[in-house]
């Protein structure tokens, strides 16, 4: 009889256990993390590119795709050599890829390949156009020659808000 009792009682304590975890599961669930939140625009953000001895300022668009890599960032990610004419960089998971595309491009120009899953930065205007269709996410108005024959890593970081006009500028 006291054998039955103790296992009714681990029973339900089991049971209550088994309950509470799965409250306290359903509340996180509902609550999004900050990291979550996603932004309505990131236009006029500013995001840091740092490469070797590069340091350059780009300057995000209203793209859905540019407010989803703000959400992403800081990344650090290996550079890609893009035909002499871009560094490439692969993303850890896609942007949303509804908006215009195009080919055109031009010197500091920062976009997105959504097939290859790729940023681009253009440091050099030799081709006529890009191979492939970029949704355009910003531009660094200067400082993106600077990567030419730059290997390695690059860090994005986006910048505050309330970022010094001066430390945005000094770096260019």
């Amino acid at each position: 009889m006291k054998e039955g009792m103790l296992m009714r009682k681990a029973t339900v304590a089991a049971c209550i256990a088994a309950l509470m975890l799965a409250l306290l599961a359903a509340c996180d669930a509902q609550a999004p993390a900050p990291e979550d939140t996603i932004l309505e625009s990131a236009e006029g953000r500013v995001v840091k590119m740092t490469a070797g001895e590069a340091e350059i300022y780009i300057t995000l668009n209203d793209s859905q795709a540019a407010a989803a890599l703000a959400q992403m960032l800081p990344l650090e990610m290996e550079l890609i050599e893009r035909a002499y004419f871009a560094k490439g960089m692969l993303l850890p998971s896609p942007l949303p890829d509804t908006e215009q595309t195009t080919r055109e491009y031009a010197i500091g120009d920062f976009g997105y390949w959504a097939d290859g899953q790729n940023l681009a930065i253009f440091y050099d205007d030799r081709m006529p156009q890009t191979s492939v269709p970029v949704i355009p996410l910003g531009h660094a108005d200067s400082g993106a020659e600077q990567l030419d024959g730059v290997t390695g890593t690059a860090t994005l970081e986006l910048m505050p808000d309330d970022a010094d006009e001066s430390q945005l500028t000094d770096h260019n």
